[in-house]
């Protein structure tokens, strides 16, 4: 192949918008079961609909849900983990109903019966997630998000730990017929049982609070029927996110704590005889073991036998799968440099997680702890399809940097330079800079394969995933520094980036644009306002006016700005001050809008208010509305759709 010398704005890359979302298949989710896999694959033939696949111990691959269901909750709008077993069924969410359905398997024929709906609710305003199956007792339990009684008040939604009786005269089970363990906080999830089913333990948490920021380890013991008989809280008195309850085979609970900056590992001995539960560090590392709980059900750890626990890190945006002895405290890594890592599950000897790299998308391992072969590495047993115009050649390695930012603080981010083998610029030509800003806040760039870095590289951008303070993978203390300063110190931390980058001769001054999805819409916006170092910028989704997010959201990220901005309406002119649609005069540089109509966390007038006010003073603004989306794009169309327009303006805005 020959390569010719290209100014970077006359690159053409081989990676269209078709290839990059029309071909993809995603794995997501993970649980072993009858020696094989429970997963789900999103197909794009299929709108990125989510089905439940079953991976049989000789390989074979089969789908389980029939076309048309999505298996997908929607508690928390984010979703939650939406399946599980027993010994013979399985038991999911379907996107379409919220209900919960059933499906059980033939060992002898291999195949599985058709679905049966277990719960019974109203217009999908009862949802469910996190299910766990109750041996002892034949129930499901569940996270339930009942709307019944809101009328349309998001403060008046209940998220609730039920039991659902799974008696087969009984079904479906109406929500009234459903038995409720706790309704005593604004939110709950990740409940596990113990070995003996007498105890079962959840994360809870309320406003103003998300469940990175202080939540609580409930340990409930149950009698006979399944009813709660006493309560404790696991270290009642620490401020800390506690997260992912789990309990060993001898019935010591263990969970991660971020009280130490970090969050790691703890543990607990379990006494209910006594008034209080505490727990004791088991490992500290300077370096996360999960990542802020956005959806709940999460699996970042898991006991491999007595004496060991595996567990994921992240440092420095890499991922690494480890083994910890706990007799003699030593860690051992098994797998290292990953892109991303969770759903970590052990099964006798055996570990299966799902993880990514920075040259492929996730797929589903599997380490056998005691094979002693010479070439003793983890087995991929399922992988995504990566599109083969995605080669070595064409992939762009991300590259972690740290910088200055005001205050005599420091930021970070993942650096991407433009290649294509087809194409290198003239000497001495910096490139056109893309800087990509995350959501959450509390969200992080990642460093597994992302397809749409590659398509930027591929065309000859440079891209920089920027990781402000409120990021998360580097500790309470830096994911808090946003705390109440969200508009402020982030957006100091983007522009610093920019001229580090500039500075460094990585990216052309003149040819810098921003681009961001629902709080990273809001931190293009707010980086537009606070400078024109930008020529262009787009917000997909993005917040726009903060009071207005403050009055009308879901429940979940209800009292978010509490803790981001401050208290509303006592610091309402800090809401005003920091809302981008207040300071439209500031942003010079053409902005394109990306909104669906359907979506619920960042509602549909924030886009509109914001692309009618601007348009009058600023004649670049672009509003592309989708119908039938909501937040966060899903349908192959409507994602090619937004990636053409938003090639189309930058090459018209850069020139």
């Amino acid at each position: 192949m020959k390569t010719k010398v290209a100014k970077f704005s006359d690159w053409i890359s081989p990676l269209t918008p078709e290839l990059i979302f029309s071909g993809r298949q995603a794995v997501s989710n993970l649980l072993p079961w009858n020696d094989g896999l429970l997963f789900l694959l999103s197909d794009p033939s299929e709108g990125n609909s989510q089905a439940l696949m079953f991976r049989h111990p000789d390989g074979v691959v089969i789908r389980l849900s029939p076309v048309g269901m999505n298996v997908r909750s929607r508690v928390h709008e984010y979703g939650g983990f939406p399946f599980t077993t027993d010994e013979n069924s399985v038991f999911y969410c379907n996107f379409a109903d919220q209900e919960i359905y059933k499906q059980t398997y033939d060992h002898a024929t291999r195949k599985f019966s058709e679905p049966q709906v277990i719960t019974s609710s109203e217009k999908s305003l009862v949802r469910y997630s996190d299910l766990i199956f109750d041996g002892n007792r034949n129930r499901l339990i569940a996270v339930r998000e009942d709307h019944r009684n809101s009328g349309g008040d998001a403060a008046d939604v209940t998220n609730q730990l039920v039991g659902i009786d799974l008696s087969t005269d009984k079904l479906p089970v109406s929500t009234d017929h459903q038995c409720i363990i706790f309704d005593q906080s604004d939110f709950v999830a990740t409940p596990c049982l113990s070995p003996c089913y007498k105890m079962i333990a959840f994360v809870s948490w309320s406003h103003p609070n998300m469940p990175w920021d202080d939540t609580q380890i409930q340990l409930v013991a149950l009698d006979d029927a399944g009813l709660p008989i006493k309560n404790l809280e696991v270290d009642e008195d620490c401020k800390s996110s506690k997260v992912q309850p789990l309990f060993d085979d001898q019935g010591e609970l263990y969970f991660l704590c971020d009280r130490e900056n970090f969050w790691n590992l703890q543990k607990c001995s379990v006494n209910l005889n006594t008034t209080a539960a505490n727990s004791l560090s088991v490992i500290k590392r300077s370096g996360e073991f999960c990542g802020p709980p956005w959806e709940s059900g999460r699996h970042n750890f898991s006991f491999l036998m007595k004496n060991k626990v595996v567990f994921s890190q992240i440092n420095k945006c890499k991922w690494s799968l480890c083994e910890f002895d706990l007799q003699k405290q030593e860690v051992f890594e098994i797998h290292r440099n990953l892109g991303s890592l969770e759903r970590i599950f052990c099964v006798d000897n055996a570990i299966f997680y799902l993880a990514a790299t920075d040259s492929d998308y996730p797929s589903i391992y599997r380490y056998d702890f005691f094979e002693k072969t010479k070439d003793h590495a983890p087995k991929i047993l399922f992988e995504s399809a990566v599109p083969r115009e995605l080669t070595p050649q064409i992939i762009s390695k991300p590259i972690h940097f740290e910088f200055p930012s005001a205050s005599e603080s420091f930021a970070y981010g993942l650096f991407y330079a433009p290649k294509n083998p087809s194409f290198m610029a003239p000497n001495g030509e910096a490139p056109p800079l893309i800087v990509n800003v995350h959501g959450g806040p509390t969200g992080t760039a990642r460093s597994g394969l992302n397809p749409l870095h590659q398509f930027w590289t591929s065309n000859g951008f440079a891209v920089a995933d920027i990781n402000h303070r409120g990021s998360s993978g580097y500790g309470r203390e830096f994911r808090r520094a946003l705390y109440p300063e969200w508009g402020v110190v982030d957006v100091e931390d983007v522009i610093a980036a920019v001229h580090f980058l500039v500075g460094n001769n990585k990216a052309d001054a003149n040819k810098i644009v921003i681009r961001g999805g629902s709080a990273g819409g809001y931190l293009v916006l707010a980086s537009l306002a606070a400078s024109d170092i930008f020529s262009a910028g787009v917000s997909y989704y993005g917040v726009t006016d903060l009071e207005l997010l403050a009055k009308d959201t879901h429940k979940f990220e209800l009292r978010y700005l509490d803790n981001l901005i401050g208290p509303y309406p006592e610091t309402e002119d800090r809401y005003k001050e920091r809302s981008p649609v207040n300071k439209l005069n500031r942003i010079k540089a053409p902005v394109l809008i990306l909104q669906g109509d359907k979506d619920q966390v960042v509602p549909l007038n924030q886009a509109v208010s914001l692309y009618d006010k601007l348009r009058l003073t600023n004649k670049g603004t672009k509003l592309i509305r989708y119908p039938d989306e909501g937040h966060g794009f899903r349908n192959p169309e409507t994602q090619i759709n937004a990636l053409t327009a938003e090639l189309d303006f930058y090459r018209k805005n850069l020139g």
